[in-house]
């Protein structure tokens, strides 16, 4: 996965030094709209048209994000359960009421292709009515002693300030997967979007606020990644970190929070393997393939990267996901990096051997979906998360060569399975190691299950039960008389 940090497009403006008919969106602190010296113009990668300007906060910014924060969150914690979810529904519904408008600006500031955006608004929707379900569910439990009074009594209890650190390549789900079940569990968040995409998780920001939630208790602070991160991570009001994004950055962001002991979650890449078993339905493979390798360009964490197919089978499933292929459009590239990358990843690839059916440049950031054959480990794209949409095929003579392929690579985000016997399919599922394995399918995310990165992907989970108790600590209350 890309770090969620890098320059905008079009670089930084000074104050005043504005496009009129640009919109702009300030920071939000404190329940307020807080202009800044120092703007961002952000440049579609699909157009090259200025969409909006971003203020870029600073160091102190951070500090009075983090403040209101903390002044809001204990009242916030004090309130009942059951008002507290139906405060987070009707931010769900203002979430479902501006849909439309969600999506339209995701198209716009990243290129992502509408109907994707608007299933990315649709399904992180249902993530905050889930939450908003689970706030009403966060109950205390006793353990009853000699008499009525006495006993142990087991209850939740919100952390205080959330940082949440996310990236541009699904800048609401990512996002809203942390504010919900951290305002669920009576927890304030002060946000810190991508600096590539940051206009729609700013608005699901100022929803929360024009939802009526207290001023302070969600905050969203765009600008530099280092230095913002550090000042969040090292905040000593800040008990606890959430980030989705890179290796290299979450090492830094654990460097930061680990000698101040503070809780930390990483939701970080992977380098999802398609197993297929010999009895597997082949166009169902070719549908798995398709969908989740080439889906946002291949910019996600989840993407197929690799099809483990028998190698008798290895031709016919070659052609079938060639033919899906052929007129397949997507997105451009978000970063210019990103593209670069794809590029050295595919002539790594031709220059060891491989055989690289499409993957060029069409126009723009914009590149033709890639299907590689022949690369093995050693190869970048084999051993290292691609992040473009390229998908290799690698034949395998038996179903425990093919599992420990799987395994190989230190990710453990989401792995795939195709077969027809599902005993057999089910237990060779539960030998890949990954925090999700999908079974004859493509769909990874639902709100009730938890979502967790094993090995080099990651630290926790998110959504389900145990997405909620990330932002929660235990308080045991024994009483004796």
């Amino acid at each position: 996965m890309e770090d969620p940090v890098g320059q905008p497009g079009a670089g930084r403006l000074r104050h005043g030094d504005t496009v009129s008919d640009i919109p702009r969106y300030p920071l939000l602190i404190g329940g307020r709209r807080v202009e800044t010296e120092s703007w961002s113009r952000i440049v579609s990668p699909a157009t090259g048209d200025v969409v909006g300007e971003i203020a870029d906060a600073t160091v102190e910014d951070a500090d009075a994000a983090v403040k209101a924060a903390e002044a809001a969150w204990p009242e916030w914690s004090r309130v009942p359960p059951v008002e507290r979810g139906a405060a987070l529904e009707r931010y769900a519904r203002l979430l479902d009421d501006h849909a439309p408008r969600l999506a339209e600006l995701m198209h716009a500031e990243m290129g992502k292709p509408l109907p994707e955006a608007q299933a990315e608004i649709a399904r992180a929707n249902e993530v905050v009515h889930y939450f908003a379900a689970e706030a009403e569910r966060l109950w205390a439990s006793q353990v009853p002693g000699p008499t009525l009074a006495t006993g142990s009594w087991i209850r939740p209890s919100p952390l205080g300030v959330v940082a949440s650190i996310t990236p541009w390549n699904f800048p609401v789900a990512l996002i809203v997967w942390k504010l919900a079940p951290a305002l669920a569990a009576g927890n304030a968040m002060v946000a810190k979007p991508a600096n590539e995409a940051p206009l729609t998780a700013w608005s699901v920001c100022e929803l929360a606020i024009e939802a009526g939630l207290p001023d302070g208790l969600v905050n969203c602070v765009p600008g530099d990644g280092p230095t913002l991160g550090e000042a969040l991570c090292t905040h000593p009001a800040v008990a606890k970190v959430a980030f989705t994004g890179s290796r290299r950055v979450a090492e830094q962001i654990s460097a930061w929070v680990a000698p101040r002991l503070k809780a930390l979650s990483l939701e970080l890449g992977g380098h999802g393997p398609l197993v297929v078993l010999p009895d597997a339905d082949l166009d169902q493979v070719a549908e798995v393939a398709t969908v989740q390798g080439y889906a946002n360009a291949g910019q996600a964490c989840y993407s197929v990267n690799r099809v483990l197919v028998p190698r008798e089978l290895e031709g016919d499933v070659r052609e079938r996901i060639a033919a899906r292929i052929a007129d397949l459009e997507l997105g451009p590239l978000v970063t210019q990096r990103g593209h670069l990358r794809h590029r050295r990843l595919l002539a790594d690839a031709a220059a060891r051997g491989a055989t690289v059916l499409g993957g060029e440049d069409i126009e723009g950031r914009r590149v033709e979906p890639a299907l590689v054959t022949g690369a093995g480990p050693g190869v970048e794209l084999i051993d290292e998360e691609p992040f473009t949409p390229i998908v290799a095929i690698m034949p395998f003579d038996d179903v425990e060569s093919a599992v420990a392929e799987a395994n190989r690579p230190d990710y453990g985000l989401v792995g795939y399975l195709c077969g027809g016997d599902l005993g057999t399919s089910l237990e060779v599922a539960q030998q890949i190691q990954c925090g999700t394995v999908v079974v004859n399918g493509w769909r990874v995310v639902v709100p009730y299950a938890p979502y967790a990165g094993w090995r080099g992907s990651g630290v926790g989970a998110e959504l389900g039960r145990p997405g909620l108790e990330a932002f929660i600590r235990w308080q045991h209350l024994r009483v004796l008389s």
